[in-house]
């Protein structure tokens, strides 16, 4: 099979700034439920009642927990604690399941801070985040997430945190906030990580990083909406290098990648997209592969898997055939250089009267010998999903 990345298509290039600006944010969790039964004895006195716990200080916004410096730890009984509007309000831009048992803390940006990270890690429940800016009644959601949040933030900015139990009632918070890691190593264009070798492989926490000049200037010939948190790669293709991927989509955060060549301060983009792109590479010459949170969000955990890219060019034929069970038979030709194998697969959509029958096809696999940059061809059948074909015209969507 080609590479993950390649097989979902070419990298797209940026075009203006990302949409909606929305949280996504999907709350998914598999809960084990446990159910115990306590039994008390009495011997010849009265079982007492527990009374509940009392509501903490921080239940609601307006005594929200100043969070002064960072990093700041605390840990807090949560079981006293309750839901209200507020909570209800900012919530309607997360998406969590509930906001049980909900706390709040409030931090304002300083000088030098650029990050804000909330960690729950190690609370005795379900645990969820969400980070705010504006007024009570009125909040915006900047980040939300199961366990932990993080958002950039703006010196003398200020922002709400919600820390709440997304499914039961509550119990043990430990809670923490912390800033961006320190600049990594490669943060400069000067400094870019050589990838001596492919395939490579790297895992950087980029929430230090910083965007200079030199990624504006890339940026010109790219088109991204940001270049934030931005750190530098350098490669020199071999002999045997014509082509090269860079998938960074692992990554917890908006990952950008851009493949640039020339000098710094002078490049001209080969390839840019978001997440993964590939490009042609010509045997000695040196590219700087920038990767970017292009959300401006940030940051995070980098994940990075630089390889050869296989060269893949293929077809379909113009007429194919329908069998008495209303089954196309599709066929096509191929040619594929750098790659162990190959799938052609895709999605055949056809308008007859006012059906428009689908399907979807997938051939399997060609072997490695004939991955030699020679023609072959390729047939699959097209099962209909939602009606059946006719003769007439069709459109064939491929991807290999």
């Amino acid at each position: 099979m080609l590479p993950e990345a390649l097989a979902r298509g070419a990298g797209l290039r940026f075009r203006g700034a990302v949409s909606g600006g929305g949280i996504r944010m999907l709350w998914r969790r598999f809960l084990a439920m446990l159910a115990c039964v306590a039994v008390a004895l009495g011997f010849g006195g009265f079982v007492g009642t527990a009374s509940a716990a009392a509501a903490p200080s921080n239940d609601l916004i307006g005594g929200a927990t100043i969070v002064s410096t960072l990093p700041f730890v605390r840990t807090l009984d949560t079981t006293g604690a309750t839901t209200d509007a507020n909570d209800r309000q900012v919530n309607q831009t997360c998406g969590a399941p509930a906001t049980n048992k909900s706390v709040w803390y409030k931090f304002t940006a300083g000088p030098g801070d650029t990050l804000l990270a909330v960690d729950t890690t190690g609370s005795t429940f379900s645990s969820g985040v969400i980070i705010a800016t504006g007024v009570a009644g009125a909040l915006t959601t900047q980040a939300c997430g199961p366990v932990t949040a993080k958002a950039a933030v703006a010196s003398g900015k200020t922002y709400y945190i919600l820390a709440f139990d997304d499914t039961g009632s509550g119990g043990t918070l430990h809670i923490s906030f912390h800033g961006a890691a320190p600049a990594p190593a490669n943060d400069k264009i000067g400094h870019a990580a050589v990838v001596s070798a492919l395939p490579f492989r790297a895992t950087l926490d980029t929430t230090g990083a910083t965007t200079d000049a030199i990624d504006a200037q890339a940026n010109q010939t790219c088109g991204a909406p940001a270049t934030g948190n931005s750190v530098w790669y350098k490669f020199t293709a071999g002999p045997n290098d014509a082509n090269i991927f860079v998938d960074a989509s692992l990554s917890d955060y908006s990952t950008g990648v851009a493949i640039e060549k020339g000098t710094p301060g002078a490049l001209t983009t080969v390839s840019c997209g978001a997440f993964f792109v590939t490009a042609k590479t010509t045997p000695g010459t040196t590219y700087y592969i920038m990767i970017f949170d292009f959300s401006a969000g940030g940051g995070g955990t980098l994940r990075l898997n630089i390889g050869d890219a296989p060269d893949v060019a293929f077809g379909v034929h113009e007429h194919s055939s329908i069998d008495a069970h209303g089954v196309v038979h599709l066929a096509g030709a191929y040619s594929c250089t750098g790659a162990r194998s190959l799938d052609v697969s895709g999605t055949v959509i056809e308008i007859v009267g006012e059906r428009v029958p689908t399907g979807r096809f997938d051939t399997m696999g060609v072997p490695a010998p004939n991955c030699d940059g020679k023609l072959h061809s390729w047939a699959g059948l097209v099962l209909p999903t939602t009606g059946a074909f006719a003769p007439g015209r069709a459109a064939a969507s491929l991807r290999a």
